[in-house]
């Protein structure tokens, strides 16, 4: 009888142990803001690992922001290489954020999400559209072998899916 009451103690005091790890889990996704809008963000809810998204369409580079010029759109934080490329964004900052979340376009053609490199993209039909490289794959060479206009529709159709 004692065996079976110490063996019912030390399984609610493990069940226990989970349920409070468990919430503190569930209490970290709520702070970090990585998960908002199903975006790819860092744990901080910063885009496009801190470059600038007006820099692509202007000075045709990705340029790394300075965290002295943030805006926030959208719950999502965004640097800027200055003033003036913040004051661009806030005016118009639906054409400057980057599709499908900031997840490599390639991945969202092929209905996955993939990481991505800031400083590989291409802006299509007025779009930034940033893609996967690393030492096995370059996502934006693959998009540019295939059928863009059939790559865009997938990628929206499964953005939509997944963004929610």
């Amino acid at each position: 009888m004692k065996l079976k009451i110490t063996l019912i103690t030390a399984l609610l005091t493990a069940f226990s142990i989970l349920m409070t790890a468990s919430i503190s889990a569930e209490e970290m996704k709520m702070e970090s803001r990585a998960y908002l809008h199903s975006y790819n963000l860092d744990s901080s809810g910063l885009a496009l690992e801190g470059y600038d998204p007006v820099s692509y369409f202007t000075a045709h580079a990705a340029l790394r922001g300075n965290p002295e010029h943030k805006s926030t759109y959208n719950d999502v934080d965004y640097h800027f290489v200055s003033q003036s490329t913040k004051k661009i964004f806030e005016e118009n900052p639906e054409k400057y954020i980057p599709a499908f979340g900031g997840w490599c376009a390639f991945g969202m053609a092929i209905q996955d999400k993939f990481p991505i490199d800031p400083t590989n993209f291409k802006i299509v039909d007025g779009r930034l559209m940033v893609f996967l490289r690393n030492t096995n794959i370059d996502a934006l060479k693959k998009w540019n072998e295939g059928d863009e206009s059939e790559f865009v529709e997938r990628a929206n159709a499964h953005w939509k899916k997944v963004s929610g």
